[in-house]
């Protein structure tokens, strides 16, 4: 399943067929539902154990240690490495979101997560702001970091590297005394 949602590409409402899946695995129809109940429970699972494949990218070296500079260099590359390798499976999941309860909730859980990650390794600048605008501070960065921002830039023709120049940017500037 992983294989043939990868090979999707851009297009996520492009849904690989039962049929496909079997082929793809040497298996029968019979034996897929025999572990999944539906082709919705299959593409649930399977984007659940590539995202897992997939956990050390979401990490940030050195969370919170550094210069502002390198702070800033350091989240938005790791942020654009995981964009770019996730790209498809990202695009899937935030497409079947809306139909499927579970994977709405696996992306708002990586949301979560991402921005707990911005205010750790931003705390000190965050901390001499008052509690509402930290909170506007928070999740502005979110944004600007987030896969949508980097897919809609890509879409823009940005190359990789002016998108993370563009996000360093907007970092450098919300965080601006």
């Amino acid at each position: 399943m992983i294989d043939l949602l990868m090979k999707a590409g851009r297009d996520p409402a492009k849904k690989p067929s039962v049929e496909q899946v079997a082929e793809q695995a040497g298996v029968s129809v019979a034996s897929i539902f025999r572990y999944f109940s539906t082709l919705d429970d299959l593409r649930r699972h399977a984007i659940q154990r590539y995202y897992e494949r997939y956990d050390h990218l979401l990490a940030v070296p050195s969370i919170g240690v550094g210069s502002l500079n390198n702070r800033i260099k350091g989240l938005v590359a790791a942020r654009c490495a995981f964009y770019e390798t996730a790209e498809s499976m990202n695009r899937i999941a935030r497409h079947q979101a809306a139909e499927v309860g579970e994977l709405r909730q696996a992306v708002d859980r990586m949301r979560a997560t991402l921005t707990d990650q911005i205010g750790q390794h931003f705390s000190e600048e965050l901390f001499r702001l008052r509690a509402p605008a930290r909170l506007e501070r928070l999740a502005m960065m979110a944004a600007v970091t987030s896969f949508e921002t980097w897919d809609q830039l890509n879409d823009q023709g940005l190359d990789n590297d002016q998108v993370a120049r563009s996000m360093q940017l907007s970092l450098q500037r919300l965080l601006a005394e």
